[in-house]
């Protein structure tokens, strides 16, 4: 069997769902000896087909493959594929649900999907909240690069906030503690933070050709939609981890084939 004919069978598995895969386990899913399977892993590495993970040492498809297979009329999928999540993830909830995009250290509504239930959490898009006070603003924050982050926020973690954070947050050194919380569990949420008896869970995905970041969330009045209890909102942030980590996934977001912390390790409300 010639090693084109190894390479196809090998992308059949990706393009099944699997987000990466192990030496060994490539050599049992073609059923090749490890020498072949060695080598395989190695051409296709050398000539930018897949990407390895320096710390598992897992072999994933590459940014080459995912940018070649994105469609004629990218910007317009890309967009109805976000607004499909946004529809999810408000029929499955029944909340408001907000796209945003960060504008320099705020967040901006690009569309609301306005859920069922009489007690809504209304922004219009336009509308700009500063980031490190909301969901929205942490999860697209966990997204940066550190020079994006520094270029924002700058570098000294005992630097005040400006304007000062409605969330309590003391310093910058404080936002970059919880973008890490984020950024481990691919999510953020805030309960009764800048907005008393508010809460919204978010993700974000950035689109890995043009860079293109995305936020989604859902807003909910605790005590109206759910009880300040982690199980009952853990349900939103399972759903948001699904609906957008299958989006990231299907357009070749590297963070969402990351592995997230197990819900048994995600953070307490705040």
């Amino acid at each position: 069997m010639s090693i084109l004919e190894n390479v196809q069978r090998l992308l059949t598995v990706y393009a099944q769902g699997v987000a990466d895969l192990s030496f060994s386990e490539v050599a049992e899913q073609l059923d090749l000896p490890k020498s072949s399977a060695s080598h395989l892993l190695h051409q296709m590495h050398r000539f930018g087909l897949l990407e390895q993970n320096p710390r598992t040492r897992r072999y994933r498809t590459s940014t080459l493959l995912a940018q070649a297979s994105q469609p004629q009329g990218q910007n317009a999928s890309w967009d109805a594929l976000c607004w499909q999540v946004l529809e999810h993830l408000s029929e499955r909830t029944g909340l408001t649900a907000y796209l945003s995009t960060l504008n320099g250290a705020q967040t901006m509504v690009i569309q609301r999907l306005d859920g069922r239930s009489p007690v809504q959490v209304v922004s219009p898009p336009g509308s700009l909240r500063a980031a490190c006070d909301t969901a929205m603003g942490r999860a697209m924050l966990s997204r940066l690069t550190q020079e994006e982050f520094e270029t924002l926020y700058g570098n000294d973690a005992q630097r005040p906030i400006e304007p000062p954070s409605q969330a309590r947050l003391a310093n910058v050194g404080a936002l970059i503690a919880e973008v890490a919380v984020a950024t481990r569990q691919h999510h953020a949420v805030l309960v009764d933070a800048a907005l008393p008896g508010v809460g919204a869970v978010a993700a974000a995905v950035r689109h890995p050709m043009s860079g293109e970041l995305r936020g989604f969330c859902v807003s909910f009045v605790a005590g109206v939609h759910a009880p300040m209890d982690l199980p009952s909102i853990n349900r939103y942030r399972q759903l948001m981890l699904d609906e957008v980590g299958t989006l990231g996934r299907r357009v070749g977001d590297r963070f969402w084939t990351e592995p997230a912390l197990p819900s048994a390790q995600w953070s307490p409300t705040l």
